[in-house]
């Protein structure tokens, strides 16, 4: 399946529920006036929609690793706008005036409860946890990282379930739908099953493999280096750019909610039973990281990703080169794909373009000299956009820049990897677009959902 008809996936399904349920109800019903039908059926596709937004958020990995995560939270994101709409259409036809919550019937106290649940959900995801709506404006950005407590948006994000099951005896206090089986069994199943896995998935994150930190160093004054061993020994298998959620347990000093990082190693003779990441310090937990130790344990959710896809991992050397284009921390996952490939010999042709602020930003560079050595194919390029730094360009990676390095040569052939910040992420969209690059060819690393 296509990524354009994965992009369609969760929509469609939540509009074959709405179909099953609406049909089931009209069969069932005499008459009703058109008011009666848009408000019952803006009502019913606002939950059908609530369920399919759960199930996205219980990361269901069958589909991610062919989506996408942050195009899946985005789809997310987009259907829980839409869905809020249909919640006000429904609140606004079926308005009753405002009332004491006691003296309320128990089908309109339910549905003031989703109602408030879901005012929740939708601020907290679209302020703390999505990068949709914030990311393009520096404002929010600066307000999300700086002002927001993650781990409070989390907890107060899962009133989604609340929603769920104010909205389902909301419907079934409804007389007429609670004496129509085949709505109600249809209901019924469509809950259960949602909820059914989002407590699956929430078993199956307390029974993810127990890691300890065997080391955790400070690369540059904002990066945290950590790497883990596996307790009960067995790597778990991932592949080059795949990422994880990072959840410490037991005395570890730092909140127990899981943050998603994707990895620098790959699995190397260097990192045989271990995996590294590297983290920049920017936030409530990245800043907590300072009070790990050596020991400390943490389970790993995933692995999650597609940023190295099966055919691009195993093409063509000889025709297929790979550019790899970074921005500050997004070194990450490329150094993780490049390191795959000097693991195996590879003698690909490899740019990686680097973007960094400041010269107190710049590590690993030794460790790219030595690739250079292995794989003479591979060159590094890095550039500063915010400092002027002795025998390095000043300035952004733009087409120009990528002319100027050699790397511009296989915009058609090549293979593009990418991450960064969204202003980076936002200006390398565009330059691949205005230079007609393949939109197969190209792999994002979207850290900001």
């Amino acid at each position: 399946m296509s990524k354009k008809a994965y992009e369609w996936l969760f929509p469609g399904l939540s509009l074959l529920l709405f179909v099953t349920l609406l049909g089931a109800m009209l069969v069932e019903t005499n008459s009703m006036s058109m008011g009666t039908l848009i408000s019952y059926s803006t009502g019913l596709l606002a939950y059908t929609m609530m369920l399919v937004v759960t199930f996205i958020g219980s990361r269901p990995r069958f589909i991610e690793k062919n989506f996408g995560m942050p195009e899946m939270y985005e789809v997310h994101a987009l259907m829980s706008v839409v869905l809020s709409i249909l919640v006000v259409i429904h609140m606004v036809l079926q308005f009753g005036g405002f009332r004491n919550v006691l003296n309320m019937s128990i089908v309109s106290q339910t549905g003031y409860i989703a109602v408030v649940s879901l005012i929740i959900v939708m601020l907290t995801g679209i302020f703390s946890l999505s990068g949709l709506f914030v990311s393009n404006n520096k404002k929010l950005r600066e307000f999300k990282e700086k002002k927001v407590n993650r781990e409070i948006s989390l907890w107060l994000h899962r009133l989604a379930i609340v929603a769920i099951i104010a909205v389902y005896f909301h419907l079934y206090y409804l007389p007429f739908l609670r004496n129509n089986t085949v709505f109600m069994t249809l209901l019924t199943v469509y809950t259960v099953a949602t909820l059914g896995f989002y407590a699956y998935w929430k078993i199956k994150i307390q029974t993810s493999p127990m890691y300890q930190v065997s080391k955790i160093y400070r690369g540059t004054p904002t990066l945290w280096v950590l790497e883990f061993e596996p307790v009960n020994k067995t790597l778990m298998r991932y592949t080059a750019g795949d990422y994880f959620f990072i959840r410490f347990k037991g005395d570890a000093d730092i909140t127990k909610e899981g943050h998603p990082f994707s990895t620098s190693s790959a699995i190397t003779a260097r990192y045989k039973n271990s995996i590294e990441f590297m983290i920049k310090e920017a936030g409530d937990w990245t800043g907590a990281l300072k009070n790990i130790k050596v020991g400390d344990k943490a389970q790993l959710e995933g692995p999650y990703g597609h940023f190295m896809p099966q055919h691009v991992e195993y093409s063509n050397e000889e025709e297929v080169p790979f550019i790899l284009l970074a921005g500050g921390i997004g070194l990450t996952p490329n150094l993780s794909v490049l390191r795959h490939e000097i693991e195996k010999k590879s003698q690909r042709r490899i740019f990686l373009v680097w973007g960094l602020s400041y010269k107190e930003d710049m590590f690993m560079v030794d460790e790219l000299e030595e690739m250079t050595k292995i794989n003479p194919n591979f060159t590094y390029h890095i550039i500063f956009s915010n400092e002027e730094v002795e025998g390095y360009p000043f300035g952004f990676i733009t087409d120009k820049f990528l002319q100027e390095i050699g790397a511009a040569e296989f915009y058609q052939t090549g293979e593009f990897f990418v991450c960064g910040p969204p202003p980076m992420l936002n200006a390398t969209r565009t330059l691949i677009r205005n230079v007609n690059i393949p939109e197969e060819h190209v792999h994002l690393d979207d850290f900001g959902f």
